[in-house]
């Protein structure tokens, strides 16, 4: 055995630094201080053994900081997922969704939370638009057309998604729960970008309701169209569309950074 394997188990041995990993892991990225807290440690008395774990962890190259947080390296993914295999008593990962995931690249995961953005969104709005177009067949009117267009495009964004979520789920080996959304590990939470993709969800989620309350309370006769409530609602929706974006878009900025700082390494 070399030294730097013997480095890695004797990191590992210890409860603290694995608890310092996990905690790091499920946040994606940590700073010193978030760190600190999560683990309910006092920085005016805990701060030199803290110090001591930190610099072990990161001389076995199992964490690494960048840009003042702190990351787990590759080799901690590993290192991560042997922990969790030999706890089997205790298996953090039944379905093996953390152990595909971590060999994944931060491009890759934003991918395929897209992908499972697409499909749950695609399927819900092919749900709901299938009423009307019920309603309002054989009428062949404004609301008809409408309906059938609304059905039409959101069957193929969810069809498509599933497409691209399924051939990502047979390339890295993921567990089925990352398409029915089961698993407690499925990706992001332990993405570095997990804070953008839990808020892009919300405001996603926003969007949806907003312009389907366009469509629905106009149709049931709740508020008049192009009165200044749907106005609002059209520029709220608008709104959360935009921030929606601007937020993909900056993690995809996020995920680029980060595979050209493991490209570095």
């Amino acid at each position: 055995m070399n030294s730097d394997s013997e480095n890695v188990l004797k990191a590992l041995s210890s409860s603290t630094r694995r608890t310092i990993m996990k905690q790091i892991s499920d946040r994606g990225s940590a700073t010193y201080t978030e760190i600190m807290q999560v683990l309910g440690l006092d920085p005016d008395l805990m701060s030199g053994t803290f110090n001591y774990h930190l610099k072990e962890l990161i001389e076995a190259g199992l964490i690494e900081r960048t840009n003042g947080e702190y990351r787990i390296s590759d080799l901690g993914k590993r290192a991560l997922i042997l922990v969790d295999q030999v706890t089997k008593d205790a298996k953090i990962d039944r379905y093996n969704v953390l152990g595909a995931v971590m060999s994944m690249s931060p491009r890759k995961e934003l991918q395929l939370f897209l992908g499972q953005m697409g499909m749950m969104i695609g399927f819900m709005l092919t749900i709901i638009s299938l009423i009307p177009v019920l309603l309002t067949y054989g009428v062949w009117d404004l609301w008809s057309w409408l309906a059938i267009i609304a059905f039409s495009a959101a069957l193929t964004v969810g069809l498509g998604s599933l497409v691209k979520v399924v051939s990502m789920v047979a390339k890295y080996k993921l567990g089925f729960s990352v398409l029915l959304f089961l698993s407690p590990n499925w990706f992001f939470i332990r993405s570095p970008n997990r804070n953008s993709f839990f808020i892009i969800t919300g405001t996603t989620a926003v969007s949806v309701v907003s312009f389907l309350l366009l469509i629905i309370l106009p149709y049931a006769g709740e508020i008049a169209l192009y009165s200044p409530v749907w106005f609002g609602l059209l520029l709220f929706g608008a709104l959360m569309t935009t921030i929606t974006v601007g937020l993909v878009i900056h993690a995809k900025r996020r995920a680029d950074r980060l595979e050209e700082m493991n490209s570095e390494q």
